[in-house]
């Protein structure tokens, strides 16, 4: 075998930027440092954050090279690669520039070797370099012992710091240091580097390819290389194909076709779907990654964006346009909730698969439940159901009209008068009593809405919330003069002067007297009070139907909270027009 085999270097090391040029998607980092060196303010502490594989090691040692290099210019900010300093920290083999792994040597022992070491002079380089790569992993004990060395070093001694975790590095020791927060690699900026790698490597690349690589890795040069690596190993040829089978993806055809199927509910069709790309070795996590991507592509283009350096290629995107055509676009976030808060069972389960299949079920009964716009707009519930489960399932919920009403005190009233005959004559006068309560309760409520409704805001207020009611009578044909008894429960209120300014508001709106008074008398409730036991019940009715009881189950952790009368949403919304 030859020596060229044996020495093989990974491309990621193979291609590691050896100056500030070579770096890409941090030229904001790269203009600030270089500016500091043509202004002679060059910090002594420095710390370099971000994800991983964008480049903290590696301007770390690009710096100490700049420091240390005997050929610098003030006019090009690089180093020379020729000098003794550069040709050493190049191999490693420089003295002065001291490189460590907090993540292993994270005791303040490490450190305290540092600082005995700190006071003597660099031995051939011009600056002594302490690099501490992943620099949170320190103890606290270890970030102590630092504090004051590194507030006050030696002119002759520049720290570098590397991290992914900011947060876990002492406030202390962040103000000390001049930072500066890597970002991930733009998508284009990376793809034109896997290219210009892969055409030195003497290979040719296409750009779906090179931007499906660029895609996976996420921002990440490393991530990138990585995979071109493997897959440079498995084809002399470099194109979609070959690259989706090393990064264990599906095709996007059958992808987009089980996208489909989910969100026209067909159970079916998606489980047998999904059970050919099990079969063909897809990974469950990267399928279900896919399918949020093409849901978040498909809001995209609902909502009227272009997209650019996605996942997909033309054909699947121009299929994603064909498919949303029939759906909102509150269906299609629906969709994406509900998916995310799935997918993130699979981390928690003991069998993948399982667990897909139960979601993939889930998911195709939640598409034939109606959006709230299509209950608003009376849309057909089965518009988006597949005819095949509406059929074999039996779901029929033309039972569950989207016009139906509520109005349960009616309901009650009709229920109640229906069970009269069997009830003792003490239970029809308590029952006959409750009833009247009831509908004065029900005819005090709509008097106080009126006056709200003529923004008499806080008379309704306090007949809602500072009176309880004892007695409601209405003008009849033998007194044109209406009653309304009440108990004051508010002592900051001037009651007499509300009741006053009520009831001329209650004559001009019936064109009939009304006296409205006080009583000695216990009140039974404030209207507030009937309104909240009013909503429960309703809440509780509602719940008991069928249709309800399958969003509650679908939805997780979703709760009734309050009801509104579809009919009268709708007559507000023609007003409007």
């Amino acid at each position: 075998m030859s020596d060229k085999k044996e020495n093989y270097i990974v491309l990621a090391r193979k291609y590691r930027p050896k100056k500030l040029s070579d770096i890409i998607g941090q030229d904001e980092t790269c203009s600030v440092i270089e500016g500091s060196f043509k202004l002679n303010r060059v910090a002594h502490a420095f710390l370099f954050s971000g994800t991983r594989g964008v480049g903290k090691t590696t301007l770390a040692r690009i710096l100490a090279k700049v420091l240390n290099c005997t050929a610098l210019k003030n006019d090009n900010i690089e180093p020379c690669q020729k000098c003794p300093s550069c040709n050493s920290i190049e191999a490693e083999s420089n003295v002065d520039v001291v490189e460590i792994d907090a993540a292993s040597r994270t005791g303040v022992s490490d450190i305290r070797e540092i600082i005995e070491n700190i006071n003597y002079k660099p031995v051939s380089a011009k600056k002594k370099i302490f690099i501490i790569d992943e620099v949170h992993m320190l103890s606290k004990a270890a970030f102590n012992a630092l504090l004051k060395t590194l507030e006050e070093p030696p002119t002759d001694v520049v720290f570098i710091f590397a991290t992914t975790e900011t947060e876990k590095i002492p406030v202390t020791i962040l103000s000390r240091c001049q930072r500066f927060n890597l970002k991930r690699v733009d998508t284009e900026k990376l793809t034109e580097h896997i290219k210009h790698i892969a055409i030195k490597e003497g290979y040719k690349i296409d750009d779906e390819a090179s931007n499906l690589i660029s895609q996976c890795s996420e921002g990440s040069v490393r991530d990138a290389l990585s995979i071109l690596d493997n897959v440079l190993a498995k084809n002399n040829s470099i194109d979609l194909t070959s690259v989706r089978e090393v990064l264990g993806l599906a095709d996007n055809k059958l992808t987009i076709e089980l996208f489909e199927n989910l969100f026209k509910g067909d159970v079916k069709s998606s489980l047998e779907q999904f059970d050919s790309l099990y079969k063909m070795g897809i990974s469950i996590d990267q399928l279900a990654k896919l399918l949020m991507n093409l849901c978040y592509s498909a809001a995209l283009i609902k909502s009227g964006f272009e997209i650019k350096n996605t996942f997909f290629d033309k054909n699947t995107i121009q299929k994603l346009k064909e498919i949303i055509e029939d759906y909102e676009m509150d269906f299609i976030t629906r969709f994406w909730e509900l998916l995310q808060k799935y997918l993130n069972e699979l981390t928690q389960i003991f069998d993948e698969k399982q667990c897909f299949d139960m979601t993939i079920m889930r998911l195709c009964y939640s598409s034939i439940l109606p959006t709230p716009f299509e209950l608003l707009t009376k849309k057909s519930i089965l518009d988006k159901s597949s005819p095949s489960i509406t059929n074999k399932q039996n779901v029929d919920l033309s039972k569950n009209k989207k016009s139906e009403k509520i109005d349960n005190s009616t309901d009650r009233l009709n229920n109640d008068n229906l069970a009269r005959d069997n009830l003792s004559s003490e239970d029809k006068t308590n029952l006959s009593n409750k009833l009247s309560q009831e509908d004065h309760f029900v005819k005090f409520s709509n008097i106080v809405k009126k006056i709200e409704e003529k923004s008499e805001i806080v008379v309704s207020y306090h007949l809602k919330n500072s009176f309880k009611l004892i007695s409601f009578k209405s003008p009849d044909e033998n007194s044109n003069v209406g009653a309304i008894e009440l108990e004051c429960v508010s002592k900051n209120i001037d009651s007499k002067q509300i009741l006053w300014k009520a009831s001329k508001i209650i004559e001009e709106l019936t064109q009939k007297r009304w006296f409205l008074s006080i009583s000695n008398k216990k009140g039974v409730k404030s209207l507030a009070e009937y309104e909240i036991e009013e909503n429960q019940r309703n809440i509780s009715l509602i719940k008991r139907k069928e249709i309800l009881k399958k969003f509650l189950e679908i939805i997780p952790s979703s709760e009734v909270v309050s009801i509104e009368k579809i009919d009268l949403i709708e007559n507000k919304m023609k007003k409007e027009k």
